[in-house]
């Protein structure tokens, strides 16, 4: 069900997400990288996290908002799984369009591949700027929608 929290939630998460690839672009990777849709794809991964995990949790249980220190804490949550997930997909989509060309001729060998674009991708973002802006900008989120979770009754 659609609540004022999720809403904000959403919008923020994504926007942070956006903001977040951008630094990633200009701050770690090499000079005159292209990253084509990369933002915006980042963009709607956050959009869809924010409403699922942050806006759930900061909707609570019974619609009337939830305690901050969850709200914070599903916004720390909700940075880590966006981390993951797109070590996961950028890995898997750099291996498939490897393998597409014939590069692997095993299973294990894409396997290993995929897992070492994944490495490849978490020293890349290991930036503290970039670390930093992402987990607190998304405990701030998670308290701004937690207050509009409460306020919103």
């Amino acid at each position: 069900m659609p609540t004022p929290a999720k809403l904000v939630a959403a919008l923020l998460f994504a926007g942070l997400c956006w903001y977040c690839g951008h630094l990633l672009w200009t701050e770690s990777m090499p000079e005159g990288a292209r990253i084509g849709w990369f933002r915006e794809i980042l963009a709607a991964g956050g959009l869809v996290v924010g409403w699922k995990y942050i806006g759930r949790t900061a909707t609570g249980p019974m619609g009337r908002g939830n305690r901050l220190a969850y709200c914070i804490t599903a916004g720390i949550g909700g940075a880590v799984i966006m981390f993951l997930l797109t070590f996961a997909l950028h890995s898997a989509y750099a291996t498939l369009e490897e393998s597409l060309s014939s590069k692997y001729t095993e299973v294990g060998l894409a396997a290993e591949a995929w897992m070492e674009y994944a490495v490849a991708d978490a020293k890349l973002a290991a930036n503290p700027l970039l670390l930093a802006v992402a987990f607190a900008g998304s405990a701030a989120i998670g308290l701004i929608a937690g207050l509009v979770g409460r306020m919103a009754r």
